[in-house]
């Protein structure tokens, strides 16, 4: 009985390899009231479409009543295959399915692993999974071959595969709860407008709840009767973030949930010419903010609004913006991976680049520090040493022992001998370093800035001379990419007229 009264459109992406059955990509049947407003209104044609979209893909749609699409789906549950047209798709799906819902959840970056499918609907999903890695593989080959982004034909497919490639070789059942459809909206005047749109709604079979927060402090969280109209709920204060969710009263369950985030960036004024030559001029608290006269036809008034309330606003956000930006740098060094230093903390930064070259200590795997502007040579202007160059001698003791190699893009002045040249050879023999350009085009040979040690190769976001001016974050990873890419540099013969990259010592 619950298939019946519902139309349905299958879509699958297929992978063609020569010579072989198509192998199914990903599957998706979604289904809904027929009666319903939306894509599928009308009887469905029960005919196949099919597109090619290159890069051995190809992608077939079927609309039909949703009893129809499930014949289908029992087939290719029991036989592996779906026959369509002449063509037999190949399937390989664990037989058991998981349930869950994809709601409208229209928080960026938001956590749910999927998201509906339907713009006005949240819906319950029956999921059909594939554990094969083939297939993803070759997904993850196209992607990465896509430079300029997928056909724009997939978006046919109704599922962001390409963010989603976990959900490769698929079947996933998205069935609308569409028996039901919310919205709500955040107006000017200090109010929320909370919509509903039934048919037949029995009393008190759902309840709702909405709330909102500005900078980041919830100021409304509130039970609302569902009833078919419109529920205007007042506000006492400006609202930048307002979302809602629809249970089920028989069962509690959540059959719909969205949250979404605006932001009052102006202030909104309105001008009112009465009968009267009297000027009125509202806040968008609808509060008289400047009223005045003009003396004459050819006169000039000067309005101004009072922006008390703006000013609290943007200092409220600014100092939630800063106590946001604390606490993701804060989780982020507690984690490890990301640690990031102000203009002010030259020294700080110093000292955990210190920290990270001799946490590996025990080991002897060459030591790579990639800074294109790496100063090779101490500038003659006082006998001081500068905090940077003290820097760089931290660098050579913490790495006494083991093999230091820098890569830079400056060149080497004429017989000049380096400044750690005048350092005991203890405190530097272990130090080599080179620069890189482009061959006749006396441009630097490499960009990216990076510190490699035995276990973790670091980002370096400014050069070590910008950290005083600019601040700079390391960004820790263990996948070897730029390990790679410095073996490479390194490996280059010196001053060779067949290398891709001039190379010179500078010693």
């Amino acid at each position: 009985g619950e298939l019946k009264g519902r139309a349905a459109r299958m879509t699958v992406l297929t992978w063609h390899e020569p010579d072989a059955r198509p192998r199914n990509l990903f599957t998706l049947v979604r289904h809904r009231r027929q009666d319903a407003l939306g894509p599928w209104a009308g009887d469905p044609g029960e005919c196949w479409s099919s597109e090619d979209l290159g890069n051995r893909l190809r992608v077939l749609t079927f609309d039909a009543p949703l009893e129809r699409c499930q014949v289908l789906v029992d087939h290719i549950l029991d036989s592996g295959t779906l026959k369509m047209d002449g063509v037999e798709v190949d399937y390989a799906l664990h037989p058991i399915p998981r349930r869950h819902w994809a709601y409208r959840d229209d928080r960026p970056f938001t956590d749910a692993s999927v998201r509906s499918p339907f713009p006005r609907h949240s819906a319950e999903i029956v999921e059909y999974w594939s554990f094969g890695a083939e297939l993803r593989d070759r997904w993850l080959e196209v992607l990465e071959s896509s430079p300029g982004g997928l056909p724009p034909r997939l978006m046919r497919l109704g599922f962001p595969l390409d963010r989603r490639v976990d959900r490769v070789g698929n079947l996933m059942i998205a069935g609308a709860e569409d028996s039901i459809a919310c919205d709500l909206a955040a107006r000017h005047d200090q109010t929320l407008r909370f919509h509903v749109d039934a048919d037949d709604l029995p009393p008190g079979a759902y309840r709702a709840t909405v709330w909102g927060s500005h900078c980041g402090n919830e100021v409304i969280r509130q039970e609302v009767a569902v009833a078919r109209g419109q529920t205007v709920i007042k506000l006492a204060s400006d609202v930048d973030h307002v979302g809602f969710s629809i249970c089920r009263t028989v069962d509690g369950q959540c059959v719909d949930l969205m949250e979404e985030a605006f932001l009052i960036m102006e202030v909104s004024g309105g001008l009112e010419v009465a009968s009267s030559p009297t000027l009125h001029l509202q806040d968008r608290r609808r509060r008289l903010s400047h009223k005045g006269t003009p003396a004459g036809s050819t006169s000039m008034i000067s309005v101004r609004f009072d922006d008390e309330s703006a000013e609290m606003d943007k200092g409220i956000r600014r100092l939630w913006l800063e106590r946001r930006l604390r606490e993701r740098e804060a989780n982020a060094r507690k984690e490890g991976n990301v640690v990031r230093f102000q203009p002010d903390g030259f020294n700080q930064a110093a000292q955990h680049v210190v920290h990270l070259l001799r946490r590996d200590s025990h080991r002897t795997e060459p030591l790579y520090l990639a800074d294109r502007y790496f100063m090779p040579y101490l500038e003659e202007k006082t006998g001081a040493v500068s905090d940077l160059v003290q820097l760089y001698l931290e660098l050579f003791a913490a790495t006494t022992g083991r093999s230091l190699r820098i890569l830079c893009t400056q060149k080497k002045k004429g017989n000049a001998r380096p400044w750690w040249a005048n350092y005991p050879k203890p405190l530097t023999n272990h130090v080599s370093v080179r620069a890189f350009f482009k061959r006749d085009q006396d441009k630097p040979g490499f960009h990216d800035r990076y510190l490699i040690t035995p276990e973790h190769e670091i980002i370096i976001t400014n050069s070590l001379n910008g950290w005083r001016e600019h601040g700079v974050t390391f960004i820790s990873h263990r996948q070897g990419v730029y390990r790679a890419e410095a073996d490479n540099l390194w490996e280059l013969d010196l001053q060779s007229a067949t290398e891709s990259l001039w190379v010179e010592e500078i010693s």
